[in-house]
């Protein structure tokens, strides 16, 4: 009985060499996780900056159509302010306000509705443009753009990245002539 009880007393613990193995496979496993983690994180914040761009720019095409007149999309100069208002091309970054296009082109005015504003959340996000706004016709064309050269065919292009996003998470968001809305892997050429 005492040899029972001393043997069981015995099998209790980890060693010192299994807890340092232990350590050793967890650590390995960390420096191999943490760098996939991070690109991982780096991928679903640019599609979520994507998707957030391809939303709007959509939903302000429909909104032309279903309409019947002119809606525009605009950059959010500064997203705290109540109500939002259109900002410059540099203000992409803060994200979009689709809107009723009835007065004075580009700009909300009193006679404008705010259909929807899509605030853009992710730190350290960068969009290249040469425009502050977008304007969609009745039709669902492009009334009224500015056209970049840097895009592929005739039309307007956004560049979606972010500060520490590599070349491989870069989106173009390329607004045909037509109204067609597309996104590109890839820097805007």
């Amino acid at each position: 009985m005492l040899y029972r009880l001393t043997m069981r007393n015995r099998h209790a613990g980890l060693t010192l060499v299994e807890l340092m193995v232990t350590l050793a496979v967890a650590i390995i496993l960390l420096a191999a996780g943490v760098p996939m983690f991070s690109g991982m994180a780096a991928s679903n914040r640019a599609t979520t900056q994507a998707n957030t761009f391809v939303a709007g720019f959509k939903l302000a095409r429909s909104e032309a159509v279903k309409r019947g007149s002119e809606v525009s999309v605009c950059s959010v100069a500064d997203p705290a302010a109540d109500p939002p208002v259109c900002g410059s091309n540099a203000n992409w970054r803060n994200g979009l306000i689709v809107f009723t296009d009835n007065g004075t082109v580009g700009t909300i005015d009193g006679v404008d509705e705010r259909i929807k504003v899509f605030t853009n959340s992710i730190a350290g996000s960068v969009v290249a443009t040469t425009g502050a706004f977008v304007r969609f016709g009745p039709q669902g064309d492009v009334m009224t753009m500015t056209a970049n050269p840097a895009c592929s065919g005739s039309g307007t292009c956004l560049q979606l990245s972010e500060t520490e996003a590599s070349a491989g998470y870069i989106r173009c968001l390329n607004v045909m002539q037509s109204g067609q809305v597309r996104l590109e892997p890839g820097a805007c050429s």
